[in-house]
């Protein structure tokens, strides 16, 4: 081959080559334009998102989409505040108020992008809310020195996160009065249906307040209702209820307004007070029990209203004689404080109140809450706002009344001077199962609007069941009275006092704390569905009426013994049990000492009253002191029964401890005896 021909082949072979590599080129240059929209279109999407959101109230916006397969990413966004790539969803709970600025939705497809934004979103919260442990505890102090225990609180975050906030269900407070114009409270007034009791019946008119030195019933009312999101102060449990206000504690109080303030057009009605610290025992109140029993089983429809009652604050008193604050002398006499008995005082030991004790803020029984067997659930009423929270919440308006009055002691807070409370509107010191029954009342709202079919035993029945168990254990408690000697107030081989005790229904109950704490989200999410084919409520001996659950027993009692006197009575009725009645009476000169029993025929014991309680505190305080004598017709009521069967024999037993006497001497050894005389019983179920 010549070196021509040579030549001209390798310059073929080249050029070849050339046109094959252009080829590819313009394949792959094709397929690039093919991978980018048609006309290398950008993203559309539109929409304004909201501007505004609630603290804790979820908040989401859906940007309208156009062109889909575009992705999503979010620009400046809080971090509460999360994006669905795919679809461009906004949605969060907002954690802090305030002002978020400059945020930007961006929507990516190809090498285009479209922006919504920025825009802001501004959170409306409730500047002291941070400080009200009760609705979420993270350990703050709550402007005391010490700060409780992360966790124990109301649960109720996520109810207010899943919508519920107490719309349309009214509550009545019967209490001191209701400041109907205070700033927080005000949007929430169920208008024209409070009560003044200094009138004319039917009495509608304006509950204000008339002391200087705090209006209980506004702190209250905070509790329950203070109005949510609008910037001031705190925020209710419910804080779209309606409330209206009785001036119940200010009146008169006499039989017909005491029947009138348990009735009205309302779903709830809140009792924040208990029996004062009294040495005895009172009458029985059966008519007030038939107007509760009327509004619980048939008002609202047939559905029923709700009670909710304070237990009382009278855990431990010392030595105070009733009708005045006369101290024992704590020189040669010493001293002595004793318990109170939940069961003592009117609306505590009937089946148609909730009873209420109070928790602090490291979930423990608050120190002064009154124990006792009619006691149904505990919720937070903190200590007293000095060393450790008490709860936050409105006061009477301005610097002239109320507990946080500019002339009142205590501390900045207390007084109006923290910037949080400089128009001294609100109090941080609150305190008592005053506080922890509102808790319940404002809880009860939620779940009558999560679901209105209710009932009001349907609705013990969730509080009870869903009640989380507070950690106190302990299956022997010892005595807590305090005394200046030193002496041992419990009987030996005698248990004064139990733990939670699991009856034969698989319920747990304690006399510190019925069936535990509240727990708002688990209430609401069982009464969210819940129903049942109970059978209409029935009594076996409705006020005690029928002789046939009668027992004479006529028996001395032995003095210092745990032997006691037991009596037992069978029943053959089969009833699903609500609440158990007794009524008992005892002679004796000094009934402090005595302790009584109720235990059912499966086994199950619940101390009705204790040893050495405040029926040990002599009416006349001297060197010969007088005491309340006998046990006549005292009605208690035990929960620690609920849903065990009634068939069977019960057994009650009265025990005679050695007692404090208070005398100079401090008679302990001294021989005190007394006689069982009779008791009677009363089933209360289905």
């Amino acid at each position: 081959m010549s070196r021509l021909l040579k030549t001209l082949l390798i310059l073929m072979v080249f050029l070849f080559s050339c046109v094959a590599t252009e080829k590819k080129k313009d394949a792959t240059k094709f397929q690039e334009q093919e991978a980018e929209p048609a006309n290398n279109t950008s993203p559309i999407i539109s929409g304004t998102p909201a501007g505004n959101g609630r603290e804790s109230f979820f908040y989401s916006f859906q940007p309208t989409v156009l062109i889909a397969n575009a992705k999503y990413s979010l620009l400046n966004g809080p971090s509460w505040l999360s994006i669905n790539s795919d679809t461009g969803y906004i949605y969060g709970y907002p954690s802090v108020p305030g002002a978020y600025n400059n945020i930007t939705i961006r929507a990516i497809l190809g090498n285009k992008k479209t922006d919504i934004g920025p825009f802001t979103i501004y959170v409306f919260g409730d500047p002291l809310s941070t400080h009200q442990w009760h609705l979420s505890n993270s350990g703050q102090e709550a402007f005391a020195q010490n700060g409780g225990t992360s966790g124990y609180d109301i649960n109720v975050t996520s109810v207010i996160n899943q919508g519920y906030t107490g719309n349309g269900v009214r509550v009545a407070i019967s209490d001191t009065g209701l400041e109907l114009t205070h700033a927080d409270l005000s949007n929430n007034i169920y208008t024209n249906f409070s009560k003044n009791y200094t009138l004319a019946a039917p009495y509608y008119g304006n509950p204000a307040p008339t002391g200087m030195d705090g209006d209980h019933g506004t702190s209250v009312a905070g509790i329950i209702g203070s109005v949510g999101w609008n910037e001031v102060g705190g925020r209710g449990i419910a804080p779209n209820v309606l409330m209206a206000g009785y001036n119940y504690l200010d009146s008169t109080q006499t039989s017909a307004i005491k029947l009138d303030q348990a009735q009205g057009n309302v779903e709830v009605f809140n009792y924040s007070y208990g029996a004062s610290f009294f040495p005895g025992n009172s009458t029985h109140d059966f008519v007030y029990d038939a107007q509760l029993k009327n509004g619980f089983i048939n008002e609202r429809s047939g559905k029923g209203q709700m009670y909710i009652k304070s237990a009382g604050n009278s855990f431990l008193e010392c030595d105070i004689q009733y009708g005045n604050t006369y101290l024992i002398d704590q020189g040669t006499d010493g001293y002595f404080c004793y318990s109170h008995n939940a069961n003592v005082g009117t609306g505590n030991n009937n089946p148609y109140s909730v009873v209420v004790g109070a928790l602090n803020a490291k979930g423990e029984k608050a120190s002064y809450s009154s124990a006792g067997s009619s006691l149904w659930v505990s919720a937070p009423g903190g200590e007293f706002g000095s060393f450790n929270p008490a709860i936050v919440t409105t006061d009477q308006s301005g610097c002239t009344l109320g507990y946080s009055r500019s002339l009142a002691s205590g501390t900045n807070f207390t007084k109006g001077l923290e910037e949080s409370n400089e128009d001294c509107d609100y109090t941080h010191t609150f305190n008592g199962t005053s506080s922890a029954a509102p808790m319940v009342s404002g809880v009860v709202a939620l779940i009558m609007e999560a679901n209105p079919n209710l009932t009001a035993r349907n609705i013990k029945h969730i509080l009870a069941k869903t009640a989380s168990k507070v950690n106190y254990s302990t299956s022997n408690i010892s005595h807590p009275s305090l005394n200046s000697l030193g002496l041992d107030m419990n009987l030996s081989g005698h248990v004064y006092e139990q733990g939670y005790v699991t009856n034969a229904a698989g319920n747990s109950f304690h006399n510190y704390y019925g069936f535990g704490a509240v727990d708002a989200t688990a209430a609401v999410n069982m009464a969210k569905t819940y129903s049942n084919s109970w059978g209409a409520q029935q009594h076996l001996n409705e006020a005690f009426g029928n002789a046939s659950y009668d027992t004479t027993v006529s028996q001395a009692i032995p003095d210092a013994s745990s032997t006691g006197v037991t009596s037992a009575k069978y029943i053959a009725s089969n009833l699903t049990i609500e609440a158990v009645q007794i009524k008992i009476n005892i002679t004796h000169p000094r009934p402090g000492d005595l302790g009584i029993e109720l235990t059912s025929p499966s086994g199950t014991k619940s101390i009705l009253k204790n040893i050495n309680d405040s029926f040990q505190v002599p009416i006349d305080v001297s060197d010969s002191p007088v005491w309340v004598a006998d046990i006549t017709d005292f009605v208690i009521l035990s929960n620690a029964f609920y849903e065990e069967s009634s068939q069977g024999t019960w057994t009650i037993k009265v025990v005679d401890a050695l007692g404090s006497g208070l005398g100079n001497d401090f008679d302990l050894a001294a021989t005190q005896t007394g006689t069982f005389d009779d008791w009677s019983i009363n089933i209360i179920g289905h």
